[in-house]
């Protein structure tokens, strides 16, 4: 049974490719019931079932028809139809870092340019320059986008857990070894989304070059792919794709915002500067060729007249309609935080051990701090509760017996803890 995450790409693919030719209201009708389909908390098989897809919004007749078409054969005629009416390569084009299908249709339409190899070789014959829209930085990104397309397929997603520890030792030594103003990771890492698929860092500074030679130095580096005026794209150990940029401080904050992402969101926030005889993009908030804001995101929003919106909410679901009304509510932070259940503590520890996790959580204002002994397995599974020995260790503290359970360790459809 398609899943719900297959639909909403599916209707993602029939935006892009609506957009490439052309269609002016189509493609965020159909953004909008993918937005719709990913915030879901049920299978759409289920709504179907009791012939409420009409409740999804965004989903009206045209689009429900296509859902159940999906839902019953896995594919969609109407995109099929649009994939016959759009070459290949240029479907390769608006899937380039950077690009998206109203650039890509530029390409295929003003230059009769139909995949990424005649793409290089326009650029390689100067064919984009003085073309309204590309100057030489623009130019610069679309040659770094081919380089790195040119490299292989994308590594896989990598959860966000195991790539917490490798940005923050990014980030670390570019703040200490490198003289930058700034330095955030920006893009699904910093939205706080699940997986992600490459990180990228933005560092504001005057000096790019120093900025280069130390990330390029740092031990999780495996690769540096291409390295150009004001950025470096590099391959860690784990196959995770990192790009570096540097920023000027003046810009900093449009670029965040523009890095940061979604593509959704940025999308809708385009549109509302456009509304507004306003032009949004990685450098600032222009009116006519007179930047107004860049330096900060507040100030970035504030010019499109919107609250700040917390990245964790920059999904393109209702987010900026709502930040027109004024600030939106306060997300729950670490310093939120009143204590952590499950620590585990391995059994050898010893009382040092013990006290350097409490004091690490007297330091983060917890009250409570749960310990359970790793390594020590009780004879259903279950992780011991702390035995009488490293009890001890918690000196005058009153600790709590306790155990964790994998269901794994159950038997099939059976879990149970006393």
């Amino acid at each position: 049974m398609p899943t719900n995450a297959e639909a909403a790409e599916t209707f993602r693919a029939i935006a892009d490719l609506l957009d490439v030719l052309g269609e002016r209201f189509k493609p965020e009708a159909y953004r909008r019931a993918a937005r719709s389909i990913d915030t879901l908390t049920e299978d759409l098989a289920a709504v179907a079932a009791r012939n409420e897809l009409r409740s999804i919004p965004g989903v009206g007749d045209a689009i429900e028809a296509k859902l159940r078409e999906f839902l019953a054969t896995g594919r969609i005629d109407y995109l099929e139809r649009l994939r016959r009416e759009v070459p290949p390569g240029v479907a390769e084009i608006l899937h380039l870092p950077g690009l998206g299908p109203k650039t890509a249709r530029r390409f295929w339409t003003d230059l009769g340019v139909e995949g990424p190899a005649e793409l290089r070789a326009a650029l390689d014959a100067g064919r984009l320059d003085g073309q309204k829209g590309f100057g030489p930085k623009k130019i610069a990104q679309i040659r770094a986008a081919l380089d790195a397309a040119a490299g292989g397929p994308p590594s896989a997603r990598l959860p966000i857990e195991e790539a917490y520890p490798i940005a923050h030792r990014i980030v670390r030594a570019l703040r200490e070894g490198a003289g930058a103003d700034r330095v955030e990771i920006a893009g699904s890492f910093r939205r706080g989304r699940e997986t992600v698929g490459d990180l990228d860092v933005l560092v504001a500074s005057r000096d790019p070059e120093r900025a280069f030679d130390v990330f390029s130095t740092l031990p999780d580096i495996r690769e540096v792919r291409l390295r150009g005026g004001t950025k470096e794209t590099a391959i860690l150990a784990r196959g995770l794709q990192v790009d570096l940029r540097v920023v000027d401080p003046s810009s900093f904050g449009a670029a965040l915002q523009y890095f940061t992402g979604s593509k959704e969101h940025n999308v809708i926030v385009r549109t509302r500067a456009r509304d507004a005889g306003l032009r949004v993009n990685e450098y600032g908030v222009f009116r006519g060729e007179t930047r107004i804001a860049g330096a900060t995101e507040e100030e970035v929003y504030a010019a499109l007249g919107l609250a700040w919106i917390p990245p964790e909410l920059r999904e393109g679901r209702g987010e900026v309609d709502a930040a027109t009304a004024g600030p939106l509510p306060a997300l729950v932070t670490a310093d939120d935080l009143r204590g952590d259940l499950h620590v585990h503590l391995e059994a050898a520890a010893d009382a040092a051990a013990v006290e350097r996790l409490l004091e690490e959580a007297r330091r983060r204002g917890l009250a409570y701090l749960g310990l359970v002994a790793e390594g020590v397995t009780a004879p259903d599974g279950r992780s011991a509760s702390p035995n009488r020995r490293w009890r001890r260790r918690c000196g005058p503290r009153r600790p709590a017996s306790g155990s964790s359970a994998s269901p794994r360790s159950t038997r099939p459809g059976r879990l149970r803890v006393r």
